[in-house]
């Protein structure tokens, strides 16, 4: 029995052993588990405050930012505010200019000082004209000394249209003595015979047609059918209009035909030539070098503008009621071309397909404008005195008829000095103004550069139409549509048959002649170009 106990007890102590060991491994897992969701419970616990602080930082940042915004649109609608009342301030100075001028035009108010034309007037119309200086005064006139001068030139016997033999005798000496023939003595003289018009009685012979009766007659030469004047008369009053700017007035009146008589005849043949017109203006898009301008002309009381692109052999007009670039782009197209125009810096020009180059005149006079608008700007008055004289030289470069590879060389060291001086640093806005436009436009400035044949300045389309300018002044314009075409088609006519050494009447005289016999006829050989490839072929 007690064998038995023992046995049980020692069963049971091992048992309670291996539940002991049992539990003593149990409590280690759990502890080594609570161990682990400690280390993530404070991980977990970091995180939450990390996130947080972040949570905090960002509010903070979000409220900062809402002020941020909320301040921004505050100055924004203050902007718009202040825009607001500086555009109305604008709008407000302009109508006060606009009255000022208005009140100043019925005034008449002026200083006495300025000219007529502003820095363009000419000396001979300026109002206070300076004295001249002492360096004027002791120049003189007359050629230079040793000079041997061209004298008068005479024309020899066999050019003479008559030779006349005077047979008088001077009168008795004073001292008595007779009068002895020593020798014959030659004076060319130039005498001029006053046209005439004559009256010209046709006789021709209407004939008829044995077979079918249809009658027909022969043209009348030199004369459109059924007309009263001949194509010669008709030449004579044409040019005189539209080329020495004859008024349609004093025509009527020196040669005795109705004014409309007179516009009529010229829309008539306006439309026979206007073929030619349109082939000049084609011609014009193979040129290397066109200048262009365009000024104020009236049609019927309304505003109209005056065109003009010419160059040594060519003189188109156009007469246009805009002056927008559809004008030049009807002249041009807009396929790219190898054309060097010279313009001013009128923004009309701009969508043309050529190469630009701007009048240094142009600038010249805005330099002047700058001085007279800062005189008291040491920076202007320097920038200006060192820019003016480059810009005079490049002006007259083209004119010292150089060779072309010392004119190369002089007009590239001639633009490197004029970018070195609107480069170089400025603190006046006049001057920087005026130097943008050198740094924004070197294309459209420097084309003379490329060839002597280019000039800097626009003076040829300028004097091209100040004989336009006196038509406008003492016809005042064009009375309809019509009238403006006829005019810019026939003044194109003869304006470059004048351009190209011929003489404008006798070419348009010819011109009509062949037209008379044939309206389809192609006559711009007259003006010396070159028949179309069909008619040279035929």
């Amino acid at each position: 029995m007690i064998k038995h106990w023992s046995k049980y007890l020692r069963d049971e102590i091992e048992a309670l052993e291996r539940a002991k060991l049992v539990y003593l491994e149990n409590v280690r897992a759990s502890e080594k588990n609570a161990n682990e969701w400690l280390k993530k419970f404070k991980d977990e616990e970091r995180r939450r405050v990390e996130a947080e602080e972040q949570q905090h930082q960002l509010e903070f940042e979000l409220a900062k930012a809402n002020f941020e915004n909320s301040r921004l649109q505050n100055l924004m609608a203050e902007h718009n505010t202040l825009l607001a009342e500086l555009e109305t301030a604008r709008n407000e100075l302009k109508a006060e200019r606009k009255i000022t001028r208005k009140l100043e035009k019925e005034l008449n108010r002026r200083s006495g000082k300025e000219g007529y034309f502003g820095l363009s007037t000419p000396s001979a119309l300026k109002i206070n004209k300076p004295n001249s200086t002492a360096e004027n005064k002791a120049k003189k006139g007359g050629a230079k000394k040793g000079h041997k001068g061209h004298g008068r030139k005479d024309f020899p016997a066999a050019d003479a249209d008559e030779i006349i033999n005077l047979h008088e005798m001077p009168e008795s000496c004073g001292c008595g003595g007779e009068w002895a023939v020593s020798a014959i003595k030659e004076h060319c003289v130039i005498e001029r015979i006053p046209e005439r018009k004559i009256k010209k009685f046709f006789l021709k012979k209407e004939c008829l047609c044995s077979k079918c009766g249809r009658r027909e007659e022969v043209n009348t030469p030199g004369v459109a059918a059924g007309a009263l004047y001949g194509n010669a008369m008709v030449a004579h009053l044409l040019t005189e209009h539209y080329l020495h700017g004859l008024t349609a007035g004093n025509i009527s009146r020196r040669e005795g035909i109705n004014e409309g008589t007179f516009f009529q005849m010229a829309h008539r043949n306006a439309m026979l030539l206007e073929p030619a017109f349109k082939r000049v203006l084609l011609e014009l898009r193979s040129c290397l070098m066109i200048h262009a301008d365009e000024t104020g002309w009236r049609n019927d009381g309304s505003k109209a503008y005056a065109w003009i692109f010419a160059n040594n052999d060519f003189t188109a007009f156009l007469f246009r009621d805009t002056r927008g670039s559809v004008v030049p782009l009807e002249v041009f197209g807009k396929k790219a071309l190898n054309v060097n125009l010279v313009t001013d810096r009128y923004k009309g020009y701009n969508p043309l397909p050529v190469n630009r180059q701007y009048c240094y005149v142009h600038l010249l006079r805005d330099l002047e404008s700058m001085e007279v608008d800062f005189p008291d700007e040491l920076e202007v008055s320097a920038f200006t005195s060192i820019l003016k004289e480059h810009i005079k030289r490049a002006i007259g470069l083209h004119k010292q008829k150089l060779e072309l590879s010392e004119y190369l060389a002089e007009a590239v060291k001639l633009k490197d000095t004029i970018m070195e001086i609107c480069n170089h640093e400025a603190n006046h806005p006049a001057v920087q103004h005026f130097q943008n436009i050198f740094r924004e436009n070197p294309d459209k400035l420097f084309q003379w550069v490329k060839s002597p044949d280019i000039p800097a300045d626009n003076n040829f389309a300028e004097r091209g139409l100040r004989p336009t300018v006196i038509a406008r002044k003492i016809s005042f314009g064009s009375q309809s549509d019509a009238g403006m075409r006829t005019r810019e088609i026939i003044m194109t006519f003869l304006y470059t048959a004048k351009t190209r050494g011929l003489d404008p009447k006798i070419t348009l005289e010819k011109a009509l002649n062949i037209l008379t016999r044939d309206p389809t006829a192609d006559v711009t050989h007259l003006l010396g170009l070159p028949l179309p490839a069909h008619e040279n072929a035929a």
